[in-house]
């Protein structure tokens, strides 16, 4: 996990100001990034079939293999057309690795364990995103200065190699992984039990919100507000130790408010990062401003995958991880595609005023779908008082 996350942060991290620095608009970026959702949308239901027929092992290591020959092959040309279809590979092959995180995390916890465990799953992710950021940020320097130009590849494109390369070596301790083979089965197609069906379209308004503003923070931050590069890589690598805190704290806030209640203080928590960043110009403040927003947005995360994660049976996991994976697809698509075209039309400010009215929207929509089901899903605050 360390250093597949690790290789994925710092490509994702450079990734669109290498594009940008060939040409691409913030309405071509836009576009990769949905054409990527659409590659989650529709890889949701064979990685969960994957999952079922070969074992978790084996999709993590086809995940793993085919994540960094992906990547590479989106270095070597920038053509759009090209562009478009490996970003849709790109999705396809991701998508495996969302949907065996959820499935293997909950099936080593209790339901009262669970909170805690999808706290640090996600945290140690985050705080290695956080290195990826700082390494993103300075490894085309490194390279432009050692290498002199006598590569026939541009320090940019070395980067963006190098991580694909540090990504490939999670196969080595995938491969030890055996007796994980077994230990989560799918049921085939989608598993939309009537707690399911509640909770999927709060996750599909949220996915509106995390899909729309993420893949172009770092062109906000370097366009629109004009710090530096090394500023950038900073501000995200802030931005991602925030997040580790705020997810290791999001269990004592369950505990407190409930799970629902604790969403929906954190998605409006959001909603009013996204108006302060809109209405703010002062690099420095908006560094701050990002820096809140990305904790405040990864908080609420842990709760939503213990609510979905405990509405299921063990043996459905898989099928209800993949019936989540394909919502969030749905709606990253839409959020990309449209985003892209926002930022550039309207501008930042407006277009993050709007983001801001969904963040509400989803917190409203968890706190009244998901609590009448709180009890039984995630009795956090009976169990901290028994």
């Amino acid at each position: 996990m360390f250093f597949f996350d690790f290789g994925v942060s710092i490509y994702f991290f450079f990734f669109n100001l290498f594009l940008s620095g060939h040409g691409y608009t913030e309405g071509q970026m836009g576009v990769l990034t949905g054409t990527m959702a659409a590659g989650n949308l529709v890889g949701a239901l064979p990685a969960a079939q994957l999952i079922r027929r070969t074992g978790l092992r084996t999709a993590l290591l086809v995940c793993f293999s085919a994540v960094p020959a992906v990547l590479v092959a989106r270095v070597i040309s920038t053509a759009f057309p090209i562009q478009i279809i490996l970003a849709f590979l790109t999705g396809l092959a991701l998508c495996l690795w969302a949907v065996c995180v959820s499935p293997v995390t909950a099936s080593l916890t209790t339901e009262r364990q669970r909170p805690l465990a999808f706290s640090l799953v996600f945290s140690l992710g985050i705080g290695v995103g956080a290195a990826g950021a700082l390494a993103g940020s300075r490894l085309p320097g490194w390279f432009a200065l050692t290498t002199g130009g006598a590569w026939p590849l541009a320090p940019d494109q070395l980067t963006l190699i190098g991580a694909c390369c540090i990504a490939l070596l999670a196969l080595i301790p995938a491969v030890r992984l055996r007796a994980c083979g077994a230990a989560v089965a799918a049921r085939t197609g989608l598993l939309l039990t009537p707690a399911v069906r509640r909770i999927l379209p709060a996750i599909g308004i949220w996915g509106l919100v995390t899909g729309s503003f993420a893949p172009f923070g770092n062109v906000f931050l370097a366009g629109h507000v004009r710090l530096s590069l090394h500023h950038v890589g900073t501000v995200f690598s802030l931005s991602q130790l925030c997040q580790v805190a705020a997810v290791l704290c999001a269990p004592l806030v369950f505990r407190r408010l409930g799970v629902p209640n604790g969403v929906f203080t954190m998605q409006l928590a959001t909603a009013c990062c996204f108006l302060l960043l809109a209405v703010t110009v002062h690099p420095v403040f908006a560094g701050f401003t990002y820096v809140a927003l990305m904790g405040m947005q990864y908080m609420g995360e842990p709760g939503i995958y213990s609510l979905m994660m405990s509405a299921v049976p063990q043996e459905g996991r898989g099928s209800a991880s993949a019936s989540m994976a394909l919502v969030l697809g749905a709606a990253q698509l839409i959020a990309a595609w449209c985003a892209g075209w926002m930022f550039t039309a309207l501008g930042y400010p407006r277009a993050l005023g709007i983001i801001a009215i969904f963040a509400i929207a989803a917190g409203l929509m968890f706190r009244t779908v998901a609590y009448g089901q709180a009890q039984v899903l995630v009795p956090c605050a009976d169990e901290s008082r028994g």
